[in-house]
C-alpha cells in the first residue's frame, strides 16, 4: 500500500503543467544531483504558485534555454519565463497571436564592460578593430551589438557569464557583452566585489524579463500577473531579487 501511496504522488506531480524556465546563472538554475533548482527567478515564480494556490496544478522545471522554447512553441509547456523578448525574430514569428504575456518582474540589460575606465563604450563608433569582446552563446544579439562585433578585431564565444567574466579578467578579451543581472553571479563566484567599468546609462540591448503562456492557461495567468502586479507595489520583487532587481534605468 505505501508504494502504490508513492507512485500515485508521483504520477500526480508529473501530471502538473509544465512553467518552463531557461537556464541562466543566478536566475533559475538546474539543480545538481536530483536536488532542487535554485535561482532568484525559481524562487519567485515558485513563491507565486504556492500563495495562489496554483502550484498542486503548475510547477516550474528549470531546463536549458534552447529547450525550453523550442518545447513552449510545440505547445508542449504551459507557460515560459524569462519571456517572449530571449526569442529572436525568426521565433517569435511562431508565437500564437492570442500569447499572453505578463508585465515584467525585472529587467536584463546587456552592458558593454571594458578593462579600462577611460575606455567605455557607448556607440558603436566606440568599438575599433583593436578591440576583442566575448559574450555567451546563444543569447539574443541586437543589430547594435552585431556592428560592434564587425568592428572588433575578434569575438569569442563562451557558454555561461562566469566564463565570459574569466575572459576579461584573464586580459584575454577588453571588452564583454554582459547581461545584468545574470553576471552578479559571476562576481559572486569569484569573489570580485568591484565591478569592471561600463557607461551607467547606456545599453545596446534591453529585455524585459516575464512569463508567457498559452491562451488556456488564461485563467493561471491572471493570478500569476496579479501576483506580479502586487509584489511591484508592495516591494516583494526587490527582496526576493536583491542583487538582481533592476528597475529599468535605461528606460524609466
Amino acid at each position: 500500500m505505501l508504494v502504490w501511496l508513492f507512485i500515485s504522488s508521483s504520477a500526480l506531480a508529473e501530471e502538473r503543467n509544465v512553467i518552463a524556465a531557461a537556464e541562466l546563472s543566478g536566475l533559475f538554475q538546474i539543480g545538481d544531483k536530483g536536488n532542487e533548482p535554485t535561482g532568484v527567478y525559481y524562487h519567485l515564480l515558485s513563491q507565486i504558485l504556492s500563495e495562489t494556490d496554483l502550484a498542486q496544478r503548475y510547477q516550474v522545471v528549470v531546463m536549458p534555454m534552447k529547450r525550453a522554447k523550442a518545447s513552449f512553441l510545440q505547445g508542449n509547456f504551459a507557460c515560459y519565463s524569462p519571456g517572449v523578448e530571449t526569442f529572436e525574430e525568426a521565433e517569435r514569428n511562431l508565437l500564437p497571436r492570442d500569447l499572453l504575456s505578463s508585465r515584467a518582474f525585472n529587467m536584463a540589460l546587456v552592458r558593454v564592460v571594458s578593462t579600462n575606465e577611460h575606455h567605455l563604450v557607448s556607440s558603436v563608433d566606440d568599438v575599433s578593430n583593436e578591440d576583442v569582446i566575448s559574450l555567451v552563446r546563444g543569447v539574443p544579439i541586437s543589430e547594435t551589438m552585431q556592428k560592434m562585433m564587425a568592428k572588433a578585431r575578434k569575438t569569442f564565444m563562451v557558454q555561461t557569464e562566469l566564463e565570459n567574466l574569466k575572459l576579461l579578467v584573464s586580459g584575454r578579451v577588453n571588452l564583454i557583452f554582459a547581461f545584468y543581472p545574470d553576471i552578479v553571479f559571476a562576481y559572486k563566484e569569484l569573489g570580485l566585489k568591484e565591478h569592471y567599468p561600463y557607461a551607467e546609462y547606456y545599453s545596446p540591448l534591453v529585455i524585459r524579463d516575464n512569463i508567457i503562456c498559452h491562451a488556456e492557461h488564461r485563467q493561471a495567468f491572471a493570478l500569476i500577473e496579479a501576483k506580479i502586479n502586487q509584489y511591484r507595489q508592495d516591494g516583494t520583487l526587490k527582496r526576493i531579487l536583491q542583487d538582481f532587481y533592476l528597475d529599468d534605468p535605461i528606460h524609466p
